[in-house]
């Protein structure tokens, strides 16, 4: 009996062993939207756009076209870590239903003595498949800027 139900646990242990390396396990949806807005906090737009899917489509009011890609985020994150050097990002509401992703969140922007020059509230939405975002559709209010 002993035996059996060693031969079992160890064939058990082999099959799961192998399996395990056929595919990776993705991330979860939250997971990769959260460590998007701890790579913002760091500055790493090289980071941020590893998160990318390579048919990812990217929105956004600031955007004339939508982006695409990993080289659509790097060109995104980029342009915006350059533009505003001192941008932060604080989550106020994160919703996930399933490969969905709903966040609410306030971009601040800080003078060099620490004041805040400026905030703005955001909203993304975002689908995340197999650990990448596919898309990313961003809303706020450009208050008459035009697209660039």
């Amino acid at each position: 009996m002993h035996s059996r139900f060693l031969t079992f646990t160890l064939l058990a242990l082999y099959g799961w062993a192998a399996c395990a390396g056929e595919r990776p396990i993705a991330e979860s949806p939250r997971a990769v939207v959260e460590k998007r807005f701890a790579l913002v906090g760091r500055y790493d737009d090289e980071g941020i756009a590893a998160l990318y899917a390579s048919a990812a489509i990217e929105t956004s009011p600031a955007f004339c076209t939508e982006r695409r890609g990993p080289a659509g985020a790097l060109r995104t994150y980029s342009e915006l870590f350059k533009s505003y050097p001192t941008i932060t990002a604080h989550i106020t509401s994160l919703i996930v239903e399933g490969e969905r992703v709903a966040v609410q969140f306030v971009a601040r922007v800080r003078n060099p003595d620490g004041s805040v020059a400026f905030e703005s509230r955001l909203a993304n939405f975002l689908i995340v498949r197999d650990g990448k975002i596919t898309r990313d559709d961003t809303y706020f209010d450009p208050k008459g800027r035009p697209c660039s």
